[in-house]
């Protein structure tokens, strides 16, 4: 028989069936006129010698449940320690206590329940005699320790911005640098941009790597998480999914197959991979925060590829976040309305205008606003958000 390491005892993981606790307590007359007070039992058994004697017992009987008591100390204390809950009892006295009496308790695990983390234990109490005095079984519960951690915010952090050399991508990578985070800028085939913006950060006084990777590539995202860890000595902690295709607008009568799985390779795929990559660290450090770019431009005609695209990132966003919130890793998603960024060169001028004065805050959003809303929750303020969607169009209801 071994018994719980005292390092370890408070992990109902450590405690194994054949685990046994031992602890032995003399019985005073203070004991029991404590026990008395606290509980109103004054029963002259346990009060009056000469009542005792009176009943053929050799002297004041010891209340049960104070000799119960000790048990409930060592599952509090010893196995399977502090935290632990009785749900349930049976006990046997066999012989009766009296002041001044020695007792050995020994509290064994005879079984172990993973699924609803409960112990049962075999109890046996004896005297100095060796006699048993008391004998019983128990449930206890070890409720699962709520994960608590002081938010770091975001400095010092790693973080991987997927399509980042230009656009949104990079609003939220400069954001993020300016803000004291390590970021790695991500690009597929615009690399003097993003040297570019590698050469800005650091000439602000911030960390960040630009490096080329194909999102739809497992192997080119495993790549670039390495290149991250080795380059900045830390796990990536923040994961922003902006990568996409530019779904140029098309009628639907026009639109290829090809076209909607291009926008979803990219978009999901991407997502889904980057998010498989990063998982392992996250989940040993009990802390991660990814965040999805989504679309809240509700109507979207001839923009369907993009809308299925969006709408299966919505959908993997709120299943991960119901899935990895209880390991402390928070998933939510930032969708911009219409956004002044290099893709909208090709909309006119008049069409812009009008769209920015059905706004109404009468203007569109620019690619800083949304990096605003990605660094608030990938910081403190994001501490408590989990499964949430922030539509960043300036109150736009299409």
């Amino acid at each position: 028989m071994t018994s719980c390491p005292v390092e370890e005892r408070f992990s109902f993981a450590a405690c194994r069936p054949g685990d046994r606790a031992e602890f032995r307590a003399a019985i005073t007359a203070d004991d029991v006129d404590g026990f008395a007070r606290v509980s109103g039992d004054d029963n002259p058994l346990h009060m009056d010698e000469g009542f005792a004697r009176l009943r053929n017992f050799r002297g004041r009987v010891v209340h049960g449940m104070l000799v119960a008591s000790y048990v409930s100390r060592m599952v509090g204390t010893q196995l399977p320690g502090p935290g632990a809950l009785w749900a349930s009892q049976t006990f046997e006295w066999r012989k009766p206590v009296f002041i001044g009496d020695v007792l050995d308790f020994v509290v064994e695990v005879i079984h172990k329940s993973q699924a609803g983390r409960t112990l049962k234990l075999q109890v046996n109490v004896t005297n100095q005699h060796e006699e048993t005095v008391m004998t019983g079984n128990g449930i206890v519960t070890l409720p699962e320790p709520a994960i608590r951690r002081e938010s770091r915010g975001v400095a010092e952090q790693v973080a991987l911005v997927t399509g980042a050399s230009r656009g949104i991508g990079a609003a939220v990578a400069r954001a993020l640098a300016r803000d004291g985070a390590k970021v790695l800028i991500n690009y597929r085939e615009s690399s003097a941009e993003a040297q570019a913006l590698e050469n800005e950060i650091h000439a602000a006084g911030g960390e960040a790597m630009a490096m080329a990777g194909d999102v739809r590539d497992a192997e080119s995202i495993e790549k670039l998480v390495h290149a991250a860890e080795h380059r900045f000595e830390a796990p990536i902690a923040m994961l922003i999914n902006n990568a996409g295709a530019f779904s140029l607008s098309k009628p639907f009568g026009e639109l290829h197959w090809r076209d909607c799985q291009e926008a979803i390779d990219i978009a999901v795929r991407g997502a889904f991979q980057c998010c498989q990559a990063v998982l392992p660290a996250m989940l040993e450090r009990k802390s991660g925060r990814i965040v999805n770019i989504g679309c809240a431009v509700e109507r979207m005609p001839n923009l369907t590829a993009l809308a299925m695209a969006k709408g299966a990132l919505r959908a993997l966003t709120q299943s991960l976040s119901e899935e990895l919130g209880p390991a402390g890793i928070r998933v939510n998603m930032v969708s911009p309305g219409v956004t002044e960024t290099d893709s909208m060169a090709a909309i006119p001028e008049r069409q812009r205008k009008l769209r920015a004065l059905q706004n109404p805050l009468r203007r569109l959003a620019s690619a800083d606003d949304i990096a605003a809303a990605v660094v608030f929750l990938c910081g403190a303020g994001g501490d408590y958000l989990n499964g949430v969607e922030i539509p960043v169009n300036g109150g736009a209801r299409a």
